[in-house]
């Protein structure tokens, strides 16, 4: 739901007075010299033309005028160095707000972030916070001139009153109509934000993608340099068409403000010249009220203007509030089990699963049971539902129809904290932090000691990688990081997973394509050290190459998120079905006999 105006208002300055206090100091000191240096700019000339046609005396003159240009000065020192020092405060506060949006991505449930409608308000609100004129940091910049253009008009209202109270409401109503036309514009403008949001999303994947070490060695030796440019040059030319729609809206707000100043400015000089004509001031009168007309028609102007630009600040920190108000979280309780669990007995029973209501189903009508220390094997074609229903497993995603039964209780029951530790997991996406090798294995774990971590260290064949627990990885924050291969990467996740099954105690391993950048031997290896390892303990390996799994209690042949075929490896290849098709295959290759 979107919240009116000054609730955003409230709520951004709520937040910054718990964030950076100092940034609404800063606002209160541009207001009050918003106030001041305008009124001195009109009342100066005034003060000098009263002095010289003999209307106060010459002394009496100079001790204005230098009193005045003294506070002048003084505003112009305090804005210096609010200038040097704002920047930084507004940084600092958006930083927090980027901590709470961080936040809440990390405690949505992971199905709607991986949803598109997840990532276009999550791009959305991120968005808001990345430009310095947007969102909340647009707003905050705003406030102030907000509000001192609403002082000055009060301010200026009262002098014109003095002169002839119909001017006010002239003005007034001229004014009115300029923000009614105005905040019509940008609403219109802002209607098409959506389009540039999308724009703006597709155009960082492919600048990103152009500017990642890993792709550019695919862009060099598959020749995609022409490719990635023609893509680039498509996206850059929509965005310049967005561009044209939102800057036509530019022009209709330029025409608006020039047809309203002539209109409003015309009255106002009027009555002046009307004022002075009559003999009803004087000279130095008629330059007070002169200057006070241009004044408040630039006040007018700027407040509209301001007003309707802090409108569309509002519906930015909208987006921004709707992402962080969701409550479709995820429990991150750390709970633990009423008895410890040593090994799962895992049943999938009725499951179906699609991310979107009207979109096809990925899992439907899955039926399997795991018993207490059964290894299972997950094979089958790439978009079988492999990785899908090991993020249903993991509670990632929540069934859409079915459940699934850990020890008889439903996932959707257990709290994704509690979930995590039952399962030291493995996924085909391998992201190491660049932090030490002890931290990326046991972080989390402010308990842990290095002759632990080494003993993971050796298991997962990385002992000759790392005799220096501190060493860094990646030379992303320590130029003297290690840059691990795509191998070495995996194998640190595995030992990562080690960790966590001998000493955090999980009672069950899931290896999703752990050992797809290992050669044949190496993931065959790999497989008999950690079957070993589980012992008896419940384990999930999803592997393409079907040799390496022959080891395991079941195999289950998926297809079209549904199963095809199950049974041991040998039952497998006697039924003579899509296995053993499959693994014809793969044995011209690897000579698997």
């Amino acid at each position: 739901m979107n919240k009116s105006t000054l609730n955003n208002i409230f709520y951004v300055l709520g937040k910054t007075w718990k964030h950076e206090r100092a940034i609404i100091f800063i606002i209160l000191i541009q207001v009050l010299i918003g106030i001041i240096v305008p009124l001195a700019g009109i009342y100066i000339p005034t003060v000098m033309l009263s002095g010289i046609t003999g209307m106060t005396a010459v002394n009496t003159m100079f001790v204005k005028v230098i009193a005045l240009l003294v506070a002048l000065a003084l505003c112009q020192c305090i804005n210096a160095y609010i200038d040097s020092v704002y920047e930084m405060y507004l940084l600092n506060n958006k930083i927090h707000f980027f901590t709470e949006l961080f936040g809440q991505k990390m405690a949505l449930y992971y199905g709607f972030i991986e949803s598109g409608e997840g990532q276009n308000k999550y791009q959305y609100a991120m968005y808001t916070l990345l430009n310095d004129n947007l969102g909340v940091s647009g707003m905050l910049r705003m406030i102030g001139a907000l509000l001192s253009n609403i002082c000055n008009i009060f301010i200026y209202i009262g002098i014109m009153a003095s002169l002839d109270f119909e001017i006010v409401f002239i003005l007034i109503g001229v004014s009115l109509i300029h923000l009614f036309i105005l905040k019509d514009i940008l609403r219109r403008q802002d209607e098409k934000k959506d389009i540039g949001v999308e724009i703006n999303r597709k155009t960082d994947y492919v600048f990103n993608y152009i500017s990642s070490e890993k792709s550019n060695k695919d862009i060099k030796i598959f020749a995609m340099g022409k490719w990635v440019s023609r893509i680039a040059d498509i996206l850059i030319h929509e965005r310049l068409q967005w561009a044209k729609v939102i800057s036509k809206y530019n022009v209709y707000v330029a025409i608006s403000d020039i047809g309203l100043l002539i209109i409003r400015d015309g009255f106002a000089y009027y009555f002046v010249l009307r004022a002075i004509l009559g003999g009803t001031i004087d000279v130095s009168q008629f330059v007070f009220y002169f200057g006070a007309i241009t004044g408040f028609s630039v006040f007018m102007t700027s407040f509209t203007g301001n007003l309707a630009y802090v409108s569309q600040k509002s519906r930015e920190v909208n987006a921004f509030r709707e992402y962080i108000d969701m409550e479709w979280k995820q429990n991150m309780a750390e709970d633990v089990c009423d008895e410890e669990e040593d090994a799962l007995c895992i049943e999938f029973v009725d499951v179906a699963f699609k991310f979107e209501e009207e979109g096809q189903y990925i899992i439907e009508n899955f039926n399997l049971k795991i018993e207490k220390g059964q290894k299972i094997a997950l094979v089958g074609e790439n978009g079988a539902g492999k990785t899908t229903l090991v993020k249903l497993l993991c509670g990632l995603y929540r069934p859409t129809k079915g459940k699934i039964l850990i020890n008889n209780k439903d996932v959707c029951e257990r709290s994704q904290g509690e979930i995590s530790k039952l399962f030291a997991t493995v996924f085909q996406d391998i992201h190491v932090l660049p932090m030490s090798v002890g931290e990326n294995i046991a972080f989390g774990d402010a308990s842990f000691k290095q002759e632990e971590i080494k003993k993971c260290i050796d298991m997962a064949g990385l002992k000759d990688v790392f005799s220096d627990l501190s060493t860094p990885i990646t030379k992303i924050f320590h130029q003297d990081g290690v840059v691990l291969s795509g191998g070495q990467e995996q194998k640190l996740m595995l030992a990562r997973a080690t960790y966590k099954m001998i000493y955090q105690n999980s009672a069950a391993l899931i290896l999703d394509e752990p050992t797809a950048a290992l050669d044949a031997l190496a993931e065959q290896k790999f497989y008999e050290s950690y079957n070993a390892l589980v012992k008896n303990r419940t384990s999930i390996f999803i592997s393409h190459r079907l040799a390496s799994t022959q080891f395991c209690d079941l195999i289950v042949v998926l297809e079209g998120g549904k199963i095809l075929e199950k049974g041991t490896h040998h039952q497998l290849l006697e039924a003579n079905g899509k296995y053993k098709e499959l693994f014809d295959i793969q044995s011209r290759y690897y000579n698997v006999e």
